[in-house]
């Protein structure tokens, strides 16, 4: 209706899910703080930040692995769930992400272009995180929290009626 939920194209840099192996949630990662603070400020201006919603995000537990996702949270911007990406994309291929020139420089794996993505559910335990990798299939295992290489592709919900993205016709 009035809001629009908005997934990058591509995997736009390279941070860990959570700065240091510890047992961690999508509450707690540093990768959330980073996304709802460095990341928010500098890819957005006030003025479009103020168009972007927060939202109430679900953290079911793994659907494999039953880890706990623990509480929900409030965040503007975030990353997919298992679910969600599972089921907001067609096929594998269209969830494979490509990285950006700069998550490459950022130290983003690659392989052929597609890297391995985060996703915020939590993986086989509370030590990993669950992520896409370059063939665009969800592994529910997950990584090391701490582990480098893998990319972010940040989701957020856009209000509509804001016009703040809304396009100028000449």
């Amino acid at each position: 209706g009035q809001k629009a939920l908005l997934i990058s194209e591509m995997n736009l840099d390279s941070q860990p899910y959570n700065k240091e192996w510890t047992s961690v949630t999508w509450e707690t990662c540093t990768l959330r703080t980073w996304l709802n603070g460095t990341f928010l400020n500098a890819a957005f201006t006030a003025e479009e930040q103020k168009g972007i919603l927060t939202t109430a995000v679900k953290n079911d537990d793994n659907p494999e692995y039953k880890t706990d996702g623990v509480n929900h949270t409030q965040d503007r911007v975030f990353l997919l769930s298992i679910a969600e990406a599972e089921t907001l994309f067609r096929s594998d291929a269209d969830r494979a992400g490509k990285n950006t020139a700069y998550a490459k420089a950022q130290g983003a794996y690659d392989r052929s272009g597609a890297g391995w993505w985060w996703l915020r559910s939590p993986g086989l335990n509370q030590h990993s995180a669950a992520r896409v990798l370059p063939d665009g299939s969800v592994y529910r295992d997950g990584d090391r929290v701490y582990s480098v290489g893998y990319a972010v592709r940040p989701a957020l919900w856009l209000d509509l009626t804001s016009g703040i993205f809304a396009s100028e016709a000449p």
